[in-house]
């Protein structure tokens, strides 16, 4: 006879089994606290949403080393260029080092752990649960059930950048056949209207077909022409055209024109250009681009919204292009492995090799690299379980091949 005991310990295994890592866990919820942009105890929770999971992180490298399975030595070059000009900078820099290495350490980390199919099962649903969690908290913070309508502007950039990398996500699962992700697509597609970010609505639009997902090329072409003509619908909208406009309302044609609202934008890339063009190779050292936004903003800004122009000053071309060789290193490995991997790995794989071009789109307009809790550490979070990933193509082909004798 089997005891109660005996009987309630194989369950108890396998619920254990699927518990997903602490690190993880510290990745959503700083994530959420970002979403608030609140305060705790005199602390920015936007800090705070990147702080501690990176500081787990590194604990976690530390004691697990040896289980470490993210391709490290590709970011090395960009990892020694960072430290490198930090230890040779003559301008406060340490906040903006630990930022740009901080989503490394968090995939490195993620990657210790070995991930069953029903880990990553688990982690995309918790991803619905933050995306329904980053709705509500845009409705909340605009006061969208108090008043009954949308503001005209809002200051919600980071937020739709963590609706972009779940569009990746989502994306991604629906061209592994997983139709309902679509609804979802669309779901998240909305944050960067509500929230007026106009880059955002155009990087978005082009995480469904340029996903590198398995999709026909039909499909992306026709989704293609619906996103343009969906885009060409809402820069007509009363909310774009007040924000994009000085005198309301405009054209296509009228992107560069004077009447454009840049936001100061065009004013800082001018002032940018003309001092990299003076040290174009080298640039001037981490953390000179955030002071000499400051002094030709008078302290209003500290970052000209360009990622680019932003570490081609501080890193010059030298910096910039071993950042560049790093990614494009990072997004072939990644395809690579995709194709020795299980569905759920690869699904894990091809999201995260995604990622990074809306990730580039946005340096262009904004500051992703140092939104880490809104974008940086979700994403090398999806690369470390699927680099972490028990499941390889032999199980999965042995599996399939069973199932067909089978049925």
């Amino acid at each position: 006879m089997i005891n109660k005991n005996q009987r309630e310990k194989p369950f108890s295994i396998a619920r254990n089994q699927m518990k997903l890592p602490l690190i993880i866990w510290l990745v959503f919820a700083g994530n959420i606290m970002a979403f608030t942009e609140g305060s705790l105890m005199g602390y920015r929770l936007t800090g705070l949403g990147w702080f501690l999971p990176l500081s787990f992180a590194v604990f976690m490298v530390l004691m697990r080393m040896d289980k470490v399975k993210f391709p490290i030595l590709l970011w090395l070059p960009w990892i020694m260029v960072v430290f490198g000009y930090y230890m040779n900078s003559n301008y406060p820099a340490l906040q903006r080092s630990v930022q740009l290495l901080c989503p490394i350490l968090i995939g490195m980390a993620v990657s210790t752990y070995r991930y069953e199919e029903a880990h990553m099962e688990r982690i995309l649903q918790l991803s619905k649960y933050l995306a329904i969690s980053l709705f509500v908290i845009i409705f909340f913070r605009l006061g969208v059930l108090v008043s009954g309508m949308l503001p005209p502007t809002t200051g919600l950039s980071g937020h739709s950048m963590t609706a972009i990398l779940f569009n990746i996500i989502f994306a991604t699962s629906y061209s592994f056949g997983n139709k309902i992700d679509l609804r979802w697509w669309w779901f998240m597609a909305t944050i960067p209207v509500i929230a007026v970010t106009r880059t955002a609505i155009a990087v978005i639009g082009l995480t469904l077909p340029l996903s590198w997902g398995p999709m026909k090329f039909s499909r992306r072409f026709i989704l293609i022409l619906i996103i343009i003509i969906l885009g060409f619908v809402l820069f007509h909208s009363p909310r774009i055209q007040h924000k994009s406009f000085r005198t309301g309302e405009g054209e296509m044609s009228d992107v560069l024109s004077k009447d454009f609202s840049d936001n100061a934008r065009f004013f800082m890339w001018k002032n940018f250009d003309e001092q990299i063009k003076r040290k174009p190779w080298f640039g001037y050292g981490a953390g000179a681009g955030e002071k000499f936004v400051r002094q030709i903003t008078n302290d209003k800004s500290g970052y000209p919204h360009n990622d680019w122009r932003l570490t081609l000053y501080d890193y010059g071309i030298f910096g910039t292009t071993i950042y560049v060789l790093c990614i494009l290193s990072m997004m072939i490995h990644a395809y690579r492995r995709s194709k020795k991997s299980s569905d759920k790995s690869r699904l894990f794989f091809l999201a995260g090799a995604s990622s990074f071009i809306p990730f580039m789109l946005l340096m262009y307009t904004d500051n992703i690299m140092v939104y880490v809790s809104f974008f940086g550490n979700l994403q090398f979070t999806l690369l470390g379980v699927a680099y972490g990933a028990k499941s390889r193509l032999g199980a999965s082909v042995t599996t399939k091949k069973r199932l067909k004798v089978r049925w």
